[in-house]
């Protein structure tokens, strides 16, 4: 169709019959794309072989190409089923390949190492490091789909056959369903919903997509079949010559078109007298007559054709001939033969007239003849050039041969799909290369890797794996510490933190050398860590201290240890100094959030370290620094859930509870993309409930744990927040002191038994302390005052300032406004704003309690204004209260300033201070273009000025504290 035909394109005046219910559904929604406010949807072509549904696609890509939208098409393929994004590289290659690398990077910024390997416009990333994870995969999709959609206005993306697709690009167009709405694309999808595949669950949860539009395809009414048979052959046709096309057909408009098509070759008149030969001329369009009228054009066309139907996607014509036994020159007439049969089309690609008939020839070959052809197929890609993932998809269907070629092969494909994003894929050709079999060695090294590519999605299913290669590895076998190392990792992520500490403490007595020794040691104490029955606790401690002690960080092992050492200061409550430390020791030079071998536990927990030391600037640093190396590696799952949810935790510390709720939500979103039973949940889930705690929402506090079961069972292992002690907050802040004191009880239980003594860590101890004080004020005082001892010895002004707060609540009179005047002192120049704003109004009502009128309307002011700069709302209006009570008149807090600014607000208005126009800060920050001038907005607002202004303000972080801390005044 020429371009001016397009543009004057109605598919009303289409000749599909029986379908103006489906063609007017198009052309609306292409209109409604095209008109504000430019709304995306998800249609749903759904029926039989035949019914019409890739003409519909056709339909569909004329209509939005008279529109001017861009389209994206593409075609799920039998053969192609296993093809890691095999759908999404028809989708996105043809677009992209035609831009220069320069617009290419525009377009996709920092997500172009991770998205061209699965578009196909790169090879994977090869050499150390963390491979992407698919959800990070999946977000680099969406963000080049925004992308695509902000450079080049409406976009309609048209997949057909979507049965076939393969599982990484259904799995990604069933997210993207869900929030195609947002964006102005149109996405259409056709399928059969009775073909057998094995991502039916996939397919059904597409089909369910909110506000989805499905439409069901039914045969032809005898009416229809009578219209288009008289309109194709001629009006002269007899009723009963019409009635009988359609009961050879069933009314399937594809085999009403062939039969008409055969009718008019033959040229049969359309009379009663010729109805007898309708039955044989359908029966021959599709099933055992099409494969007879195949073999009918001769032996060679009959292998052309079989090769056609094995090599799928990759069938050329010389690739097919070679595969076919013939010569180049010698498959021409074949060919020809074939097209005028109508089964194949295409010239140099070849593929057949309809999916049904390659369908048909497919299954037809013997089975062993069939595993023979896709294993030469796989040797031709090869030798063509082509990738190994590529060719795997032919390997995964050859039958086993204890061929050392296909195993390397397969294991080639995988390493090729791991580095791309699809641990699904990696999996099934390392199970296929485990079934060839090999033998020795490299069964070994193949169950090995089949435990990293299990890891992703079953953890279990990688112990499995991960347990037989360690069978098949001796003590001397280079590869057993490293699958160790990944063994434990995996139980550890399966919740069985005591195997996984013995396992390694076992493999470490056993190593005779010294450095896979102290590597060993390392990984076992970071997991113990975890260990909530750990009996040993206090004896690894004293190991861990003996041990550290002795090292300089010579290397990633020692520095990764010296971490480690530092966190379990923190947690036992170990002098902060001695903390700072190690802390210091561990990460000079930074370690990466990214190493294969390490992960972030190490390096994140060594940024805590800081933050609990009253260093958040430092912790806050890491963090960012961390998750951004995180994000460019496209590691958007597991490991940004546990980052967002920690630096949560950080922004929590600072008292800033704006910011901590918008990235425990974050974290929740990420960790909530995971399943329901992913230990990232926890963590999310337990911040974001004690944020909202100290926000004051506590109904909602309330609501998000019965929604999402936060009780229990609690997980076996040790995670932050303890839940315990967040299901206590919350019962603490609703009187139900009872039960709060049962939680920080069980709470004290599981952590002194381990020595981790730290109030600053987990409060435990002083919140046990309020919830005791109403019904025995005795016990309340000695559980307060060891906090104090504790928080002393620890030495955080937050800590000391913190514990002090609840003494002076539980001790009262005169003893307990000394104290509570104390923890004001220490807590005045911490970072710990929310903690500081908690003691001048507990400060200021105690005094108001007194009778000291007038400081305490002082302090009362202070600490409403503090409270309302940490978002505190409910510590914000006890205040307003108190002031009332006190004879105070609360001025109107308002949020504004440099401090009430987000950290991404900050960042945006940095970036335009140095000059960078709107759409340059979307693409340093990763962010759309209306969420720059979301924040620029926000700032103006907070800061009182323009864009001209800001270059006059201090955009830092205020003040910081010169050393590590600071006494009280």
């Amino acid at each position: 169709m020429s371009p001016a035909a397009e543009a004057a394109y109605n598919p009303a005046d289409e000749p599909l019959f029986e379908r103006r219910h489906e063609l007017a559904a198009i052309q609306g929604l292409v209109r409604d794309l095209c008109d504000a406010p430019r709304r995306g949807g998800v249609v749903m072509f759904e029926g039989a072989a035949g019914l019409g549904k890739t003409s519909l696609i056709e339909v569909a890509r004329r209509t939005a190409a008279a529109h001017d939208c861009t389209v994206l098409q593409a075609k799920g393929g039998e053969r192609e089923q296993g093809r890691a994004f095999h759908v999404v590289r028809q989708l996105f290659r043809p677009l992209l390949a035609a831009y220069d690398e320069a617009e290419r990077h525009e377009l996709l910024g920092g997500w172009w190492d991770l998205v061209a390997p699965a578009i196909g416009l790169a090879p994977p990333a090869s050499g150390p490091g963390t491979p992407p994870d698919p959800q990070g995969v999946r977000d680099a999709l969406d963000w080049l789909m925004a992308g695509l959609s902000q450079r080049r206005g409406r976009v309609v993306v048209l997949v057909d056959d979507a049965h076939w697709a393969d599982r990484e690009s259904l799995t990604w167009l069933e997210a993207f369903a869900r929030v195609v709405e947002s964006m102005p694309v149109l996405l259409l999808i056709a399928r059969r919903p009775e073909e057998p595949t094995p991502n039916a669950d996939l397919l059904g949860d597409l089909a369910g997509t909110p506000g989805a539009r499905r439409h069901d395809l039914a045969p032809l009414s005898p009416h229809a079949v009578d219209a288009m048979v008289r309109e194709r052959i001629g009006q002269s046709a007899d009723d009963a010559f019409c009635k009988l096309c359609h009961a050879a057909t069933d009314g399937n408009p594809y085999v009403v078109e062939e039969l008409i098509g055969e009718l008019a070759e033959r040229r049969i008149k359309p009379n009663a007298a010729n109805a007898r030969h309708l039955e044989g001329l359908a029966s021959a369009i599709v099933g055992r007559g099409m494969i007879a009228r195949l073999e009918r054009t001769g032996p060679e066309a009959v292998r052309l054709a079989r090769a056609v139907a094995v090599l799928g996607a990759d069938a050329t014509l010389g690739r097919a001939a070679a595969l076919a036994d013939l010569a180049p020159a010698e498959a021409v007439a074949p060919a020809d033969r074939l097209r005028a049969v109508r089964v194949l089309s295409g010239d140099e690609q070849l593929e057949f007239a309809h999916p049904t008939i390659a369908t048909e020839v497919y299954r037809r070959i013997p089975p062993q003849a069939r595993g023979a052809l896709h294993a030469r197929a796989a040797r031709l890609l090869i030798a063509d050039g082509h990738s190994e993932a590529r060719a795997a998809a032919h390997l995964l269907v050859t039958y086993p041969s204890g061929d050392e070629w296909v195993v390397e092969r397969l294991r080639g494909a995988a390493r090729e799909d791991l580095r791309a994003g699809a641990p699904d894929s990696a999996y099934r050709n390392l199970l296929r290369a485990l079934n060839e079999p090999p033998l020795g060695e490299e069964r070994t090294a193949v169950l090995h890797e089949l435990g990293l590519a299990a890891f992703v999605h079953d953890p279990r299913a990688a112990i499995q794996h991960l347990y037989a290669a360690l069978a098949g590895a001796p003590a001397e076998h280079p590869a057993r510490q490293v699958i160790v190392l990944r063994l434990a990792k995996a139980l550890s992520h399966d919740d069985r933190m005591a195997e996984a500490v013995r396992l390694l403490d076992a493999e470490a007595r056993r190593t005779k050398l010294s450095r896979a020794r102290l590597r060993l040691q390392t990984e076992h104490f970071l997991w113990a860590l975890f260990w909530v029955d750990d009996t040993e606790a206090h004896t690894r401690a004293r190991r861990l201290r003996s041990l550290a002690g002795r090292l300089a960080g010579a290397d990633t092992t020692e520095r990764c240890l010296l971490g480690m050492r530092a966190w379990y200061g923190v947690v036992r409550g170990d002098p902060a100094v001695q903390v700072l430390a190690y802390a210091e020791r561990a990460l000079d030079p930074p370690l990466s959030w990214v190493d294969e071998d390490w992960s972030l536990e190490v390096p994140s927990l060594s940024a805590l370290s800081f933050a609990y030391c009253d260093q958040p600037d430092r912790a806050e640093k890491i963090f960012l620094d961390g998750i951004r190396e995180l994000e460019s590696r496209g590691l958007r799952g597991t490991h940004l859930a546990f980052s967002k949810t920690i630096f949560a935790q950080l922004r929590y510390r600072q008292g800033r509870l704006v910011e901590a709720e918008a990235e425990a939500r974050a974290g929740w979103e990420y960790s909530d993309r995971l399943g329901p039973n992913a230990p990232a949940r926890w963590y999310a889930l337990g911040t974001l409930i004690q944020i909202l705690v100290a926000r004051g929402r506590i109904d909602e506090a309330g609501a998000v744990s019965r929604a999402y079961s936060f009780g229990e069972p609690f997980p076996n292992a040790v995670v932050f927040p303890v839940p315990q002690t967040v299901r206590g907050e919350l019962r603490l802040a609703r009187h139900e002191y009872a039960e709060a004191a049962a939680d920080f009880a069980e709470a004290g239980r599981l952590l002194d038994a381990r020595g981790a003594t730290n109030p600053a860590w987990c409060p435990w101890r002083p919140n046990l302390a309020l919830a005791l004080v109403g019904h025995d004020a005795a016990a309340a005082r000695r559980a307060a005052n060891r906090a104090v001892g504790q928080a002393y010895v620890f030495g955080a002004p937050s800590a000391l300032g913190h514990a002090l707060r609840v003494a002076g609540q539980v001790t009262g009179g005169a003893e307990g406004l000394a104290k509570l005047g104390e923890s004001v002192r220490w807590l005045a120049d911490s970072p710990a704003r929310y903690e500081y704003a908690l003691s001048l109004v507990e400060f200021g009502a105690a005094l108001r309690r007194a009778k000291h009128i007038m400081e305490a309307r002082s302090r009362l002011a202070e600490g409403l204004e503090a409270a309302v700069r940490c978002g505190a709302d409910g510590l914000a209006e006890r205040a307003r209260t108190e002031l009332l009570a006190a004879g105070g008149r609360p001025r109107r807090a308002y949020r504004t300033g440099v401090e009430a600014l987000t950290t991404r607000e900050r960042q945006t208005a940095r970036l335009v201070v140095r000059g960078m126009s709107n759409s340059a800060v979307a693409r340093e920050l990763g962010v759309q273009l209306g969420t720059v001038q979301k924040h620029l907005t926000a700032v103006y607002a907070k800061l009182g000025t323009d864009r001209e202004g800001l270059a006059d303000l201090d955009l830092g972080d205020g003040p910081k504290p010169s050393g590590p801390f600071h006494r009280p005044r």
